[in-house]
């Protein structure tokens, strides 16, 4: 038996996934809301979101890490605490496919809850957001940060016999570290949503950066819109674009 792991934010968590719009068009913020996160969308989600699509073509079994409004410090502690257990060897063949969002996000233990906890740096309604924004923030450093944590990475997954593969999600990085197991890895821009925005037919060379915050915060999210390839409330990729996504990373691994 295989497995694909995949980590990642809400792209790849399949947030909307399941969003038609000749059959949602209608559909509230409110409704998209309880639909999505209490309703038949929880299920949905998973079904027709790319990871789902690629690991029942290919018969792995898709052990999903990956979570809506996660940040990369997120899903580094998930491979963590998974692969510090054997799960993984009881696979004959483990494939990791690692979705690098937004750097603008921060997770932080909370000691009233006792969990972890996201935080947006675009989020202004807690004013820890913008503390940490004005004080601790800085995308050239968190960029720098990735690359040696990508480079780790792949040095450890090549130690433990397990192939991986990274790729942008929303935003090209410029690494200072060139992963030979970086989907695209020679292309620029080679996020996800700028190749959503190239199989439509046009590419963006520069863009606004996309903070997934459920704004309209760039040309290219404005285009995909137009295209009706995400959906107009959250702007995360529906149905039809999680086939195209699907395709889009197929055609760069090995399985």
């Amino acid at each position: 038996m295989n497995a694909l792991v995949t980590f990642g934010c809400s792209w790849t968590a399949g947030i909307g996934s399941w969003y038609d719009p000749d059959k949602h068009i209608k559909m509230s913020m409110e409704e998209y809301d309880q639909y999505q996160n209490k309703g038949e969308g929880r299920q949905l989600r998973n079904e027709y979101c790319f990871r789902t699509i690629l690991a029942r073509k290919h018969n792995y079994v898709n052990i999903n890490l990956s979570k809506p409004a996660s940040s990369n410090s997120k899903q580094f502690r998930k491979a963590e605490q998974y692969f510090n257990t054997d799960d993984y060897k009881k696979y004959d063949n483990v494939i990791v496919l690692w979705g690098l969002t937004s750097t603008a996000r921060m997770e932080l233990w909370n000691l009233k809850d006792k969990k972890y906890k996201s935080h947006f740096m675009t989020d202004d309604r807690q004013d820890l957001n913008t503390i940490l924004r004005k004080y601790h923030y800085d995308h050239d450093i968190e960029v720098n940060r990735l690359s040696t944590q990508i480079q780790h990475w792949d040095k450890y997954f090549n130690m433990i016999g397990v192939k991986n593969y990274w790729f942008d999600t929303f935003n090209h990085h410029d690494y200072d570290y060139e992963s030979s197991n970086m989907i695209m890895g020679d292309e620029n821009p080679r996020d996800l949503m700028s190749y959503l925005c190239k199989s439509e037919g046009l590419s963006f060379k520069t863009d606004s950066y996309h903070f997934s915050d459920w704004t309209l915060d760039s040309d290219r999210i404005k285009f995909l819109l137009k295209k009706q390839l995400v959906n107009p409330i959250s702007h995360h990729p529906n149905k039809q674009a999680h086939i195209l996504l699907a395709d889009i990373i197929d055609k760069h691994i090995l399985w």
